[in-house]
């Protein structure tokens, strides 16, 4: 990179004045805004000082800026973007981990796949290891949720335990049913024994007076 640039109508050729302040008007992002503002400033004569003073950066920040529009012309305001980190995972992989994923884990009663879990069987299958904020970042790109198992009481009765005891509830229903049946009746025959007692005597009373 020279320390020698162009100044005023020299700087940027087949670039106008008035289109540099089209696209610095135009322009939203701050970055690329600020670029053309150096630019245009340059366009107009200005040394890198002055400019640096006006846009209140560094010297060789401005050299920089200048020097970008004159190896890549206009498209020098904006910043390249750099690709992102391929990840480690293919694709295929990917898929065979979710398809492992939704079988369950083979240990754990509950269903529930542990980030722990999800680490070690990926370290198993595809030889990678994954920090566990990564892991959980697969998860969650892979449509899986978070899930909390609900806390078993030690006191809870087994599914054996609580078929025994269904079974032996109907057979106690099964005996005092009827039993209970049979109050009302006998009840009823008391109270009309009573009642024809009760009426003898009123006429043996008659009888006598």
């Amino acid at each position: 990179m020279s320390w020698q640039l162009a100044k005023g109508e020299e700087y940027l050729p087949r670039i106008s004045e008035v289109e540099l302040e089209q696209l610095y008007r135009a322009e939203k992002e701050a970055t690329p805004k600020l670029r053309l503002l150096c630019a245009l400033q340059r366009k107009r004569g200005e040394s890198l000082d002055s400019i640096a003073g006006d846009a209140r950066i560094p010297r060789r920040t401005v050299h920089k800026y200048l020097w970008r529009f004159e190896e890549k012309g206009i498209t020098g305001k904006d910043t390249i973007k750099k690709p992102g980190r391929k990840p480690i995972l293919t694709a295929q992989q990917q898929r065979a981990l979710v398809r492992e994923l939704e079988r369950g884990p083979p240990h754990n009663r509950n269903g529930l796949w542990s980030s722990k879990e999800v680490r070690q069987l990926i370290e198993k299958k595809f030889g990678v290891t994954f920090v566990p904020q990564h892991v959980w970042r697969i998860l969650t790109a892979s449509g899986f949720s978070v899930q909390r198992a609900r806390p078993r009481h030690h006191k809870t009765a087994t599914p054996d335990e609580i078929k025994r005891f269904k079974k032996k509830l109907a057979k106690r229903f099964a005996i005092t049913k009827p039993k209970a049946l049979s109050w009302p009746a006998k009840t009823k025959l008391r109270s009309a024994s009573s009642h024809l007692s009760q009426e003898a005597g009123q006429k043996k009373e008659a009888n006598q007076s």
